[in-house]
């Protein structure tokens, strides 16, 4: 494979990582596929024979998200660490009951999505393949109707996501141990100069 190919083969798999952000956790891996479904309630209405004479429209289902992820040995993280955190996520120490989690997701935005349930977490160890994979399943009990035009709402979700998952990225000058470093470094600096002209004052008295 040339370079170009292996650039193109690298961007694929980073552009897949970190494509959702459930609970307010970037969720690590690489995300096979996303699958959104949406039901209308409709009941069917009998007459005393029990024959269906009308449909009658009650309401919309929840919307179901499912996600199927690669677990993969990222940096820092070990594919049963990724495991630890989804666990964490769908049912943390003590937890009774579901909760509702905040998703951020292009897809999930499209459709309105913004709240879910985790409702199901599968994992699974492929001895003889390829390694491990998960499968959420989670559950929209709100899905907010969509205002904007498309090409506008489009452009608003696409900013909206980019500015979420740099929230969360730290940096490096705003970090107190940097600022300690850089305090440092000029304190350091500033004695060798004090030093320097110390030295060189003395072998000036001598010259003279």
């Amino acid at each position: 494979m040339n370079r170009n190919g292996i650039k193109g083969v690298m961007h694929m798999l980073l552009v897949q990582e970190h494509l959702i952000k459930l609970g307010g956790v970037k969720l690590s891996g690489q995300m096979k596929s996303i699958e959104i479904s949406e039901e209308a309630s409709i009941e069917d209405i009998e007459d005393d024979k029990g024959k269906t004479k009308a449909s009658q429209p009650t309401g919309y289902a929840p919307a179901k998200i499912s996600i199927d992820f690669i677990i993969e040995k990222s940096i820092g993280k070990s594919q049963l660490e990724q495991i630890s955190i989804l666990q964490r996520l769908f049912k943390p120490y003590g937890q009774k009951k579901a909760k509702l989690l905040q998703v951020v997701n292009e897809d999930c935005a499209v459709r309105g999505i913004s709240k879910v349930y985790f409702q199901r977490l599968d994992t699974k160890n492929e001895i003889s393949g390829s390694g491990r994979t998960a499968m959420l399943e989670l559950l929209a009990p709100v899905v907010a109707g969509i205002k904007l035009k498309p090409a506008r709402q489009a452009k608003k979700i696409k900013k909206e996501i980019k500015k979420e998952f740099k929230k969360s990225k730290k940096k490096k000058s705003k970090s107190p141990s940097n600022k300690k470093r850089i305090v440092a470094d000029k304190i350091k600096k500033a004695k060798i100069l004090i030093i320097e002209r110390q030295f060189y004052g003395i072998q000036k008295a001598y010259k003279s």
